[in-house]
Protein backbone atom coordinates (compact mmCIF):
# COMPACT_ATOMS: atom_id res chain seq x y z
CA UNK A 1 0.00 0.00 0.00
CA UNK A 2 2.80 2.43 0.86
CA UNK A 3 4.57 1.76 -2.46
CA UNK A 4 1.35 2.17 -4.42
CA UNK A 5 0.54 5.38 -2.58
CA UNK A 6 3.98 6.80 -3.29
CA UNK A 7 3.94 5.85 -6.95
CA UNK A 8 0.52 7.38 -7.54
CA UNK A 9 0.32 10.27 -5.10
CA UNK A 10 3.84 11.57 -4.35
CA UNK A 11 5.86 12.54 -7.41
CA UNK A 12 9.55 12.98 -6.76
CA UNK A 13 11.32 16.31 -6.81
CA UNK A 14 14.69 17.03 -8.38
CA UNK A 15 16.32 16.40 -5.00
CA UNK A 16 15.03 12.84 -4.81
CA UNK A 17 17.93 11.39 -6.74
CA UNK A 18 20.33 12.42 -3.97
CA UNK A 19 18.00 11.70 -1.04
CA UNK A 20 19.58 9.52 1.68
CA UNK A 21 17.80 6.71 3.51
CA UNK A 22 17.52 9.01 6.53
CA UNK A 23 18.51 12.52 7.46
CA UNK A 24 20.18 13.75 10.62
CA UNK A 25 18.65 16.83 12.20
CA UNK A 26 21.38 18.60 14.19
CA UNK A 27 20.63 21.54 16.48
CA UNK A 28 23.67 22.53 18.52
CA UNK A 29 24.94 19.27 20.01
CA UNK A 30 21.50 17.61 19.83
CA UNK A 31 20.90 15.20 16.97
CA UNK A 32 17.97 13.09 15.79
CA UNK A 33 17.45 10.80 12.81
CA UNK A 34 14.39 10.94 10.57
CA UNK A 35 13.78 8.15 8.05
CA UNK A 36 13.34 8.94 4.38
CA UNK A 37 11.17 6.48 2.51
CA UNK A 38 11.96 5.97 -1.17
CA UNK A 39 9.69 4.05 -3.50
CA UNK A 40 10.14 3.82 -7.26
CA UNK A 41 12.65 6.65 -7.11
CA UNK A 42 10.40 8.96 -5.10
CA UNK A 43 11.17 10.28 -1.61
CA UNK A 44 9.08 11.65 1.23
CA UNK A 45 9.36 12.42 4.94
CA UNK A 46 6.70 12.14 7.60
CA UNK A 47 5.94 15.64 8.83
CA UNK A 48 5.37 14.81 12.50
CA UNK A 49 8.72 12.99 12.81
CA UNK A 50 10.58 15.82 11.09
CA UNK A 51 8.99 18.51 13.24
CA UNK A 52 9.63 16.55 16.42
CA UNK A 53 13.32 16.19 15.51
CA UNK A 54 13.45 19.95 14.98
CA UNK A 55 11.90 20.48 18.44
CA UNK A 56 8.74 21.96 16.98
CA UNK A 57 5.08 21.02 16.84
CA UNK A 58 2.69 19.98 14.09
CA UNK A 59 -0.81 21.42 14.43
CA UNK A 60 -3.80 20.12 12.47
CA UNK A 61 -6.38 22.82 11.74
CA UNK A 62 -9.61 22.97 9.75
CA UNK A 63 -9.94 22.41 5.99
CA UNK A 64 -6.92 20.06 5.89
CA UNK A 65 -4.70 22.88 7.14
CA UNK A 66 -1.42 22.02 8.88
CA UNK A 67 0.99 24.32 10.69
CA UNK A 68 4.64 23.41 11.23
CA UNK A 69 5.64 25.48 14.27
CA UNK A 70 9.43 25.37 14.33
CA UNK A 71 11.54 27.14 16.97
CA UNK A 72 12.31 30.03 14.62
CA UNK A 73 9.61 29.88 11.95
CA UNK A 74 6.01 28.88 11.19
CA UNK A 75 5.04 27.23 7.91
CA UNK A 76 1.44 26.59 6.82
CA UNK A 77 0.45 23.75 4.50
CA UNK A 78 -2.70 22.18 3.07
CA UNK A 79 -3.11 18.56 2.06
CA UNK A 80 -3.02 18.29 -1.74
CA UNK A 81 -2.00 21.93 -2.36
CA UNK A 82 1.56 22.47 -3.73
CA UNK A 83 2.21 25.66 -1.77
CA UNK A 84 3.53 26.52 1.64
CA UNK A 85 2.95 29.80 3.42
CA UNK A 86 5.72 31.46 5.41
CA UNK A 87 4.50 34.61 7.13
CA UNK A 88 3.08 36.61 4.19
CA UNK A 89 5.07 34.75 1.51
CA UNK A 90 3.46 32.01 -0.59
CA UNK A 91 6.11 29.44 -1.55
CA UNK A 92 5.54 27.00 -4.45
CA UNK A 93 6.40 23.33 -3.88
CA UNK A 94 7.50 20.82 -6.50
CA UNK A 95 4.84 18.42 -5.20
CA UNK A 96 1.85 18.75 -2.96
CA UNK A 97 1.96 17.43 0.62
CA UNK A 98 -0.23 14.34 1.00
CA UNK A 99 -2.06 12.70 3.88
CA UNK A 100 -1.92 8.92 3.99
CA UNK A 101 -3.17 6.72 6.80
CA UNK A 102 -3.77 9.82 8.89
CA UNK A 103 -0.19 11.13 8.55
CA UNK A 104 1.04 14.16 6.58
CA UNK A 105 3.95 13.40 4.23
CA UNK A 106 6.21 16.09 2.80
CA UNK A 107 8.17 15.97 -0.46
CA UNK A 108 11.91 15.72 0.12
CA UNK A 109 12.25 19.21 -1.34
CA UNK A 110 10.89 20.46 1.98
CA UNK A 111 14.10 19.36 3.71
CA UNK A 112 16.54 20.14 0.91
CA UNK A 113 15.18 23.57 -0.10
CA UNK A 114 12.20 24.97 1.80
CA UNK A 115 13.41 24.70 5.42
CA UNK A 116 16.92 26.02 4.55
CA UNK A 117 15.31 29.08 2.99
CA UNK A 118 12.39 29.71 5.31
CA UNK A 119 12.97 27.59 8.42
CA UNK A 120 14.94 30.10 10.44
CA UNK A 121 18.70 29.40 10.35
CA UNK A 122 18.86 25.85 8.99
CA UNK A 123 20.91 24.67 6.04
CA UNK A 124 21.01 21.29 4.36
CA UNK A 125 24.28 19.40 3.82
CA UNK A 126 23.77 17.23 0.76
CA UNK A 127 26.97 15.23 1.25
CA UNK A 128 26.19 14.24 4.85
CA UNK A 129 22.41 14.18 4.63
CA UNK A 130 22.21 16.62 7.56
CA UNK A 131 19.81 19.41 8.30
CA UNK A 132 21.80 21.68 10.60
CA UNK A 133 21.41 24.97 12.38
CA UNK A 134 24.02 27.68 12.26
CA UNK A 135 24.73 27.05 15.94
CA UNK A 136 25.56 23.40 15.40
CA UNK A 137 27.93 24.27 12.56
CA UNK A 138 29.59 26.97 14.63
CA UNK A 139 30.65 24.35 17.18
CA UNK A 140 33.22 23.05 14.72
CA UNK A 141 33.89 26.49 13.20
CA UNK A 142 34.23 24.77 9.86
CA UNK A 143 32.69 26.16 6.68
CA UNK A 144 29.96 24.04 5.07
CA UNK A 145 31.28 21.62 2.48
CA UNK A 146 30.39 21.78 -1.18
CA UNK A 147 26.78 20.86 -1.72
CA UNK A 148 25.43 22.70 1.32
CA UNK A 149 22.17 24.50 0.67
CA UNK A 150 21.22 27.53 2.77
CA UNK A 151 23.05 30.28 4.57
CA UNK A 152 26.61 29.66 5.86
CA UNK A 153 27.16 29.41 9.61
CA UNK A 154 27.30 32.66 11.49
CA UNK A 155 30.93 33.58 12.19
CA UNK A 156 32.38 30.89 9.96
CA UNK A 157 35.02 32.01 7.47
CA UNK A 158 35.52 30.06 4.27
CA UNK A 159 39.18 29.35 3.57
CA UNK A 160 40.56 29.70 0.08
CA UNK A 161 42.74 26.92 -1.33
CA UNK A 162 46.24 27.94 -2.33
CA UNK A 163 46.90 27.99 -6.06
CA UNK A 164 49.49 25.21 -5.74
CA UNK A 165 46.99 22.88 -4.11
CA UNK A 166 44.23 23.55 -6.59
CA UNK A 167 43.55 20.59 -8.84
CA UNK A 168 43.17 21.32 -12.54
CA UNK A 169 39.57 21.37 -13.71
CA UNK A 170 39.08 19.07 -16.67
CA UNK A 171 37.27 20.56 -19.64
CA UNK A 172 33.54 19.97 -19.51
CA UNK A 173 32.12 17.77 -22.17
CA UNK A 174 29.09 19.27 -23.77
CA UNK A 175 26.27 17.30 -25.26
CA UNK A 176 23.98 18.47 -28.01
CA UNK A 177 20.94 20.13 -26.47
CA UNK A 178 18.01 17.76 -26.40
CA UNK A 179 14.85 19.07 -28.02
CA UNK A 180 12.37 20.35 -25.45
CA UNK A 181 9.54 17.96 -24.62
CA UNK A 182 6.22 18.70 -26.31
CA UNK A 183 3.86 20.88 -24.36
CA UNK A 184 0.84 19.31 -22.69
CA UNK A 185 -2.39 21.26 -23.02
CA UNK A 186 -5.34 20.07 -20.95
CA UNK A 187 -8.71 20.78 -22.56
CA UNK A 188 -11.71 20.61 -20.25
CA UNK A 189 -15.19 20.41 -21.77
CA UNK A 190 -17.47 21.97 -19.18
CA UNK A 191 -20.27 20.00 -17.47
CA UNK A 192 -21.29 16.53 -18.72
CA UNK A 193 -23.50 13.59 -17.78
CA UNK A 194 -26.41 14.62 -15.55
CA UNK A 195 -24.93 18.13 -15.40
CA UNK A 196 -26.31 19.64 -18.61
CA UNK A 197 -24.99 23.12 -17.92
CA UNK A 198 -27.07 26.00 -19.22
CA UNK A 199 -29.91 25.40 -21.69
CA UNK A 200 -31.66 27.80 -24.03
CA UNK A 201 -32.43 29.93 -25.84
CA UNK A 202 -34.62 32.15 -23.70
CA UNK A 203 -38.10 32.64 -25.13
CA UNK A 204 -38.24 29.45 -27.21
CA UNK A 205 -38.42 25.69 -26.63
CA UNK A 206 -35.09 24.45 -25.30
CA UNK A 207 -32.84 23.07 -28.04
CA UNK A 208 -29.38 24.29 -26.93
CA UNK A 209 -27.49 22.30 -24.28
CA UNK A 210 -24.16 23.57 -23.01
CA UNK A 211 -22.52 20.21 -22.25
CA UNK A 212 -22.87 19.09 -25.90
CA UNK A 213 -21.47 22.29 -27.41
CA UNK A 214 -18.52 22.47 -25.00
CA UNK A 215 -17.56 18.86 -25.78
CA UNK A 216 -17.75 19.47 -29.52
CA UNK A 217 -15.62 22.63 -29.37
CA UNK A 218 -13.14 21.01 -26.96
CA UNK A 219 -12.60 18.09 -29.34
CA UNK A 220 -12.00 20.49 -32.23
CA UNK A 221 -9.46 22.47 -30.19
CA UNK A 222 -7.68 19.22 -29.36
CA UNK A 223 -7.54 18.24 -33.04
CA UNK A 224 -5.98 21.56 -34.06
CA UNK A 225 -3.39 21.44 -31.29
CA UNK A 226 -2.41 17.85 -32.06
CA UNK A 227 -2.02 18.70 -35.73
CA UNK A 228 0.47 21.39 -34.66
CA UNK A 229 2.58 19.04 -32.55
CA UNK A 230 1.10 19.74 -29.12
CA UNK A 231 0.25 16.92 -26.72
CA UNK A 232 -3.38 17.20 -25.63
CA UNK A 233 -5.21 15.65 -22.71
CA UNK A 234 -9.00 15.97 -22.47
CA UNK A 235 -10.67 15.69 -19.10
CA UNK A 236 -13.66 14.10 -20.82
CA UNK A 237 -14.25 12.81 -24.34
CA UNK A 238 -17.79 11.51 -23.79
CA UNK A 239 -20.97 12.66 -22.10
CA UNK A 240 -19.89 11.88 -18.56
CA UNK A 241 -19.64 13.75 -15.27
CA UNK A 242 -16.15 14.60 -14.02
CA UNK A 243 -15.89 16.11 -10.54
CA UNK A 244 -14.32 19.55 -10.24
CA UNK A 245 -11.44 18.25 -8.12
CA UNK A 246 -10.80 15.35 -10.50
CA UNK A 247 -10.38 17.70 -13.48
CA UNK A 248 -7.51 19.44 -11.72
CA UNK A 249 -5.99 16.14 -10.60
CA UNK A 250 -6.06 14.87 -14.18
CA UNK A 251 -4.20 17.97 -15.33
CA UNK A 252 -1.62 17.83 -12.53
CA UNK A 253 -0.89 14.12 -12.71
CA UNK A 254 -0.20 14.42 -16.44
CA UNK A 255 2.08 17.45 -15.94
CA UNK A 256 -0.05 19.81 -17.97
CA UNK A 257 1.45 23.10 -19.10
CA UNK A 258 -1.87 24.94 -19.41
CA UNK A 259 -5.50 24.17 -18.55
CA UNK A 260 -8.36 25.46 -20.74
CA UNK A 261 -11.98 24.97 -19.62
CA UNK A 262 -14.68 25.61 -22.26
CA UNK A 263 -18.13 26.86 -21.21
CA UNK A 264 -21.22 28.68 -22.52
CA UNK A 265 -22.70 31.67 -20.76
CA UNK A 266 -26.19 32.59 -19.56
CA UNK A 267 -27.62 35.76 -18.00
CA UNK A 268 -28.85 36.17 -14.46
CA UNK A 269 -32.51 36.36 -15.49
CA UNK A 270 -34.73 34.73 -18.10
CA UNK A 271 -36.49 37.91 -19.17
CA UNK A 272 -36.27 39.82 -22.43
CA UNK A 273 -33.22 41.76 -21.25
CA UNK A 274 -31.48 38.52 -20.39
CA UNK A 275 -32.27 37.10 -23.81
CA UNK A 276 -30.38 39.99 -25.40
CA UNK A 277 -27.11 39.29 -23.54
CA UNK A 278 -24.35 38.34 -25.99
CA UNK A 279 -20.59 38.10 -26.28
CA UNK A 280 -17.52 36.20 -25.19
CA UNK A 281 -15.22 36.52 -22.17
CA UNK A 282 -12.26 34.67 -20.63
CA UNK A 283 -11.68 34.18 -16.89
CA UNK A 284 -8.67 33.42 -14.74
CA UNK A 285 -8.69 32.34 -11.10
CA UNK A 286 -8.87 35.19 -8.61
CA UNK A 287 -11.41 36.74 -6.31
CA UNK A 288 -14.47 37.99 -8.21
CA UNK A 289 -14.70 41.77 -8.00
CA UNK A 290 -17.88 42.69 -9.87
CA UNK A 291 -21.48 41.56 -9.56
CA UNK A 292 -21.39 40.00 -13.02
CA UNK A 293 -18.19 38.08 -12.25
CA UNK A 294 -19.82 36.71 -9.08
CA UNK A 295 -22.92 35.76 -11.07
CA UNK A 296 -20.92 33.71 -13.58
CA UNK A 297 -18.84 32.24 -10.75
CA UNK A 298 -21.94 31.09 -8.87
CA UNK A 299 -23.54 29.72 -12.04
CA UNK A 300 -20.54 27.59 -12.97
CA UNK A 301 -19.78 26.48 -9.41
CA UNK A 302 -23.38 25.32 -8.94
CA UNK A 303 -22.48 22.14 -10.82
CA UNK A 304 -21.02 20.77 -7.59
CA UNK A 305 -24.55 19.66 -6.70
CA UNK A 306 -24.23 16.85 -9.26
CA UNK A 307 -21.17 15.38 -7.55
CA UNK A 308 -21.48 12.53 -5.08
CA UNK A 309 -20.47 12.86 -1.45
CA UNK A 310 -17.20 11.08 -2.22
CA UNK A 311 -16.28 13.49 -5.02
CA UNK A 312 -17.69 16.72 -3.66
CA UNK A 313 -15.04 19.13 -2.34
CA UNK A 314 -14.61 19.31 1.42
CA UNK A 315 -14.65 23.04 2.07
CA UNK A 316 -12.44 25.46 0.16
CA UNK A 317 -8.81 24.66 0.98
CA UNK A 318 -7.38 27.27 -1.39
CA UNK A 319 -8.85 30.24 0.46
CA UNK A 320 -5.80 30.54 2.71
CA UNK A 321 -3.53 31.30 -0.25
CA UNK A 322 -5.88 32.92 -2.76
CA UNK A 323 -5.34 36.33 -1.17
CA UNK A 324 -1.62 35.98 -1.85
CA UNK A 325 -1.95 34.65 -5.38
CA UNK A 326 -1.47 38.08 -6.97
CA UNK A 327 2.27 37.50 -6.66
CA UNK A 328 2.13 33.90 -7.82
CA UNK A 329 3.52 32.99 -11.23
CA UNK A 330 0.47 30.94 -12.19
CA UNK A 331 -1.87 33.84 -11.57
CA UNK A 332 0.16 36.21 -13.70
CA UNK A 333 0.54 33.60 -16.42
CA UNK A 334 -3.17 32.76 -16.30
CA UNK A 335 -3.97 36.42 -16.81
CA UNK A 336 -1.64 36.55 -19.82
CA UNK A 337 -3.16 33.38 -21.24
CA UNK A 338 -6.68 34.79 -20.79
CA UNK A 339 -5.69 38.01 -22.57
CA UNK A 340 -4.19 36.05 -25.48
CA UNK A 341 -7.27 33.85 -25.93
CA UNK A 342 -9.68 36.76 -25.59
CA UNK A 343 -7.81 38.74 -28.21
CA UNK A 344 -7.77 35.75 -30.56
CA UNK A 345 -11.55 35.37 -30.49
CA UNK A 346 -12.25 38.91 -31.68
CA UNK A 347 -11.73 38.01 -35.34
CA UNK A 348 -14.17 35.08 -35.42
CA UNK A 349 -16.88 35.86 -32.87
CA UNK A 350 -19.84 38.05 -33.92
CA UNK A 351 -20.71 39.03 -30.37
CA UNK A 352 -19.23 41.86 -28.30
CA UNK A 353 -15.87 41.46 -26.60
CA UNK A 354 -16.73 41.33 -22.89
CA UNK A 355 -13.05 41.28 -21.91
CA UNK A 356 -10.91 39.33 -19.47
CA UNK A 357 -12.56 38.70 -16.11
CA UNK A 358 -11.60 37.01 -12.86
CA UNK A 359 -13.55 34.72 -10.53
CA UNK A 360 -13.06 31.92 -8.03
CA UNK A 361 -14.08 29.03 -10.28
CA UNK A 362 -14.01 25.63 -8.60
CA UNK A 363 -12.88 23.95 -11.83
CA UNK A 364 -9.71 26.10 -11.91
CA UNK A 365 -8.74 25.83 -8.24
CA UNK A 366 -6.92 22.51 -8.37
CA UNK A 367 -4.93 23.08 -11.57
CA UNK A 368 -1.38 24.05 -10.65
CA UNK A 369 -0.51 25.63 -13.99
CA UNK A 370 -1.76 28.60 -16.02
CA UNK A 371 -5.51 27.98 -16.22
CA UNK A 372 -8.46 29.82 -17.76
CA UNK A 373 -12.17 29.37 -18.32
CA UNK A 374 -13.50 30.53 -21.68
CA UNK A 375 -17.17 31.53 -22.03
CA UNK A 376 -17.52 31.16 -25.81
CA UNK A 377 -20.93 32.80 -25.99
CA UNK A 378 -24.46 32.97 -24.63
CA UNK A 379 -26.54 29.90 -25.41
CA UNK A 380 -29.44 31.83 -23.94
CA UNK A 381 -29.40 34.24 -26.90
CA UNK A 382 -31.22 32.97 -29.99
CA UNK A 383 -28.72 34.22 -32.57
CA UNK A 384 -25.65 33.33 -30.52
CA UNK A 385 -26.99 29.84 -29.74
CA UNK A 386 -27.43 29.35 -33.49
CA UNK A 387 -23.87 30.54 -34.09
CA UNK A 388 -22.41 28.27 -31.41
CA UNK A 389 -24.29 25.22 -32.70
CA UNK A 390 -22.92 25.53 -36.24
CA UNK A 391 -20.01 23.17 -36.96
CA UNK A 392 -18.19 25.67 -39.17
CA UNK A 393 -18.34 28.30 -36.46
CA UNK A 394 -17.18 25.80 -33.85
CA UNK A 395 -14.18 25.01 -36.03
CA UNK A 396 -13.37 28.71 -36.35
CA UNK A 397 -13.57 29.21 -32.60
CA UNK A 398 -11.45 26.13 -31.99
CA UNK A 399 -8.84 27.21 -34.55
CA UNK A 400 -8.40 30.63 -32.96
CA UNK A 401 -8.38 29.34 -29.38
CA UNK A 402 -5.76 26.74 -30.31
CA UNK A 403 -3.71 29.38 -32.14
CA UNK A 404 -3.86 31.64 -29.09
CA UNK A 405 -2.67 28.82 -26.83
CA UNK A 406 0.28 28.10 -29.13
CA UNK A 407 1.13 31.81 -29.28
CA UNK A 408 1.01 32.02 -25.48
CA UNK A 409 3.28 28.98 -25.07
CA UNK A 410 5.80 30.42 -27.53
CA UNK A 411 5.77 33.76 -25.69
CA UNK A 412 6.18 31.99 -22.35
CA UNK A 413 9.15 29.98 -23.64
CA UNK A 414 10.81 33.11 -24.97
CA UNK A 415 10.58 34.69 -21.52
CA UNK A 416 12.06 31.74 -19.63
CA UNK A 417 14.56 30.58 -22.23
CA UNK A 418 12.66 27.50 -23.37
CA UNK A 419 12.64 25.75 -19.99
CA UNK A 420 9.49 23.90 -19.19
Amino acid sequence: MIALFLAMQIAGSAATASAPTFIVVRDGQTTASVPVTISDGQAFIRADLLVKAMRGTLTIGTNLHYTLALPRAHLDLIDGIPFAKFDTVTVPLTRAPQVFAGQLYLPFQFVSEIIPRYGGGYFYDVALGELRTNASAAVSRAPPPAGVIGSPPSGAVASSPTPAAAAPIPPRRTRPAAPPPPKVVVIDAGHGGPDRGMTGPIGSPVWFTEKDVTLSVAKLIASVLRARGVDVLMTRTTDTLIAFADRGRIANSNHGDVFISIHCNAPGSNNAAGARERGFETYFLAEAKTEDERRVQDMENESVKFETGANAPKGDPLNFIITDMAQNEHLRESSDLAQTIQQGLIDVHPGPNRGVQQANFAVLRGSYMPAVLVEIGFGSNQSEATFLSDQANQRALARNIAGSVIAYLAHYDSRIGGAR
